[in-house]
């Protein structure tokens, strides 16, 4: 097409710019859901030799180590298909430690079909320098990507609302939980949790021949179903009930949200650096995460009313 110049003279339009290159395709996340089976002791090794290796350092708040087990994680929980649910839609839900470091927690959510919520916690951190904290507490991290691994290969969803939260800062003095129980993530009222479950150094269960569940108490709609589960997991030794005065649940606790603290005592490497992953027992680990996993999705889908039952007892008897 001509068109007329500002001298008479015809010139030719302009050709129009070429269209910009079309941005590359972002890779589609591939799914984990079905890369393993999630209870088997090979795969849990792998799983805790990585969050508590040598170069991680322990996971220290704040620490580049912490930063790296966030990123783990984070990406676990993606390929998982599960919801982001911290801050500004992301799994991160940030605050500041004891010692002035930017940290966060990372929250994750499988919708159910009620507006109960069931809250599955294990904090992330250890000590660092040099004390790799596998049994603490990577083997609680570790068990509780199990678990959510284990629901989503589920065929259908669960009843209830599970929250998967792992926290920083717990080695400071709870101090992760703490905030998160302060600041609940926006979609997650306090007021719809009706039981939190919480998994710290669950590898040790030869140390002692023992794993605990505190919280679980005579009227807990907890209590009847950690009994039939332990019969199916006859080589673990549970002992049910009894009180905790440390871990990620107090704070659940003092909001009235009953809890099951799950425990297995190491009084040879407890915050040593021989806390490392190739003295955690195994086979120990395996089970108490399997049964872990069935007090989740027990009480995910139980017909018992469990919001009557916190608003009956709370965290007590």
């Amino acid at each position: 097409m001509l068109v007329a110049a500002c001298h008479g003279k015809a010139a030719a339009e302009p050709a129009p710019a070429p269209a910009p290159a079309a941005a590359p395709s972002q890779p589609a996340i591939k799914s984990c859901v079905d890369d393993a089976k999630p209870f088997d002791q090979a795969t849990l090794r792998d799983r805790l030799t990585a969050l508590a290796a040598p170069a991680l350092d322990g996971r220290a708040s704040g620490s580049d180590g912490e930063r790296a087990a966030r990123k783990l994680i984070a990406d676990r929980f993606t390929c998982l298909g599960l919801a982001p649910a911290g801050d500004k839609g992301g799994y991160e839900q940030a605050f500041v430690d004891g010692d002035g470091h930017a940290t966060a927690n990372l929250v994750a959510k499988l919708a159910g079909s009620s507006d109960d919520i069931i809250v599955v916690g294990a904090h992330h951190d250890h000590l660092g320098n040099g004390h790799l904290g596998a049994n603490d507490n990577g083997s609680g991290v570790i068990g509780l990507l199990a678990i959510a691994q284990a629901i989503r290969q589920r065929a259908d969803a669960p009843k209830r609302t599970i929250v998967f939260v792992t926290f920083s800062a717990e080695e400071q003095g709870l101090v992760g939980s703490s905030y998160f129980v302060a600041h609940p993530p926006a979609g997650l009222p306090l007021d719809k949790v009706v039981q939190y479950i919480n998994l710290d150094m669950l590898g040790s269960h030869a140390s002692k021949g023992a794993v605990y569940a505190f919280g679980a108490f005579a009227k807990q709609p907890s209590r009847a179903l950690l009994q039939k589960l332990a019969k199916q997991h006859p080589k673990l030794k549970v002992g049910i009930g009894g009180h905790s005065v440390r871990g990620d649940q107090l704070d659940f606790c003092k909001s009235g949200i009953p809890y099951v603290f799950l425990w297995t005592p190491d009084p040879r490497c407890y915050h040593e650096t021989c806390d490392t992953a190739d003295r955690i027992d195994y086979p120990g680990f395996a089970a108490i995460a399997a049964l872990a996993d069935g007090l989740v999705e027990g009480l995910a889908d139980s017909a018992t009313d469990l919001a009557a039952a916190r608003q009956a007892r709370g965290c007590g008897v």
